[in-house]
């Protein structure tokens, strides 16, 4: 069965947004020692939502959870 995302309690550092726990898993594929939510990390790399998610899938193989 599938982890499903978690909530966080703290917000992106760069927009304030409500983090999860596939922004961590992000974040750690990437390097990233300050964590930042999808949607910031798709505007760092002038991407969609979906060019990241698909970018993860196929370099990393991982997927977010359906409900995200």
């Amino acid at each position: 069965m599938a982890e499903k995302a978690r909530w966080l309690d703290e917000p992106c550092p760069m927009c304030g947004g409500r983090m999860n726990s596939w922004d961590v898993k992000i974040g750690k594929a990437l390097g990233y020692k300050n964590t930042i939510c999808e949607k910031c990390v798709s505007k760092e790399y002038n991407r969609s939502v979906d060019e990241i998610r698909e970018i993860m899938e196929d370099f990393f193989g991982m997927r977010p959870c359906k409900g995200i």
